[in-house]
């Protein structure tokens, strides 16, 4: 979904092509059943898909020279200013706000950012939680900020529905998010790392529930989707048998979602906040 000079790895100035933007959606509703989208809008998760890489590489220069380690991702926070739009120059920058030792390895907290290159205005603030399993060399630092939390004191009517998570839907999520992780595409690979089978893209049942709760609660347009958090329970692998609930509280402007997964919570305290429709009064 992005084109930048050089490295895949280069933050600089990545481009959001409208073309990848409505693959990487359309491949994501497959799994709802659900057609190709109406519109232009990229959603939140462009945000994360553009500040991948450098999450992924400023992760692996901190690890650098320290032996193996495998990467769980705990959970994500992802924050939109400003909706990215496709052909906008942007800018990406990551920082470690906090590095902590524990007992099974590294827990970190990345913030990546992107930004308006002609103004600095940021467009959409990412916050991750990550475990480095096996890693306890790096050194400490920052404070664990607990992510963000929502009450629905007054909750709506929920609503369930399945997920058709297949072998090639999690390969052509991987293809078009461009994470290409073994552990998502190869059988063998997902064994030797522990799994019984690939295992899905966490961020893509968060881009499920996404689309799910656009398409019922912002009249599709994912660009009210101003942000979105998760917690990353257990994985889930094809065929298993997978659902997501969706509870929107009674004033329509927030969203509660989970996704379970093998009788299993696999995404919790999952939840979204809606803007006003486009002319709204705000």
């Amino acid at each position: 979904m992005t084109t930048s000079p050089g490295s895949a790895l280069d933050p600089a100035a990545p481009l959001l092509d409208a073309d990848a933007a409505r693959h990487y959606r359309t491949v994501t509703r497959r799994a709802l059943g659900r057609p190709a989208p109406v519109g232009t809008g990229a959603g939140p998760l462009a945000a994360f898909v553009l500040t991948h890489p450098l999450a992924e590489h400023t992760v692996a220069a901190l690890a650098a020279g320290h032996g193996p380690y495998s990467l769980v991702h705990l959970a994500q926070e992802i924050e939109v200013h400003h909706p990215p739009r496709p052909g906008a120059p942007l800018d990406a920058s990551a920082v470690l706000d906090a590095v902590r030792l524990e007992p099974k390895g590294t827990r970190l907290v990345l913030t990546t950012t992107l930004t308006d290159p002609a103004t600095g205005a940021a467009q959409a603030r990412l916050t991750a939680h990550i475990l480095l399993v096996g890693l306890r060399t790096a050194e400490p630092h920052g404070t664990l900020v607990p992510m963000a939390a929502v009450r629905q004191e007054s909750p709506g009517d929920p609503v369930s529905r399945d997920l058709g998570i297949d072998r090639e839907w999690i390969a052509d999520y991987g293809h078009a998010a461009g994470d290409l992780n073994p552990v998502h595409l190869d059988p063998g690979a997902a064994r030797e790392a522990g799994f019984d089978d690939v295992i899905a893209h966490g961020m893509s049942l968060v881009a499920l529930a996404v689309e799910e709760a656009a398409e019922r609660y912002a009249d599709g347009d994912t660009d009210r989707v101003l942000a979105v958090g998760a917690r990353f329970a257990r994985p889930v692998l094809p065929g298993e048998g997978t659902a997501l609930d969706l509870t929107p509280s009674a004033a329509g402007d927030t969203v509660a979602f989970t996704v379970r997964s093998g009788g299993a919570a696999a995404v919790k305290g999952g939840w979204l906040r809606l803007g006003p429709a486009a002319g709204a009064d705000r």
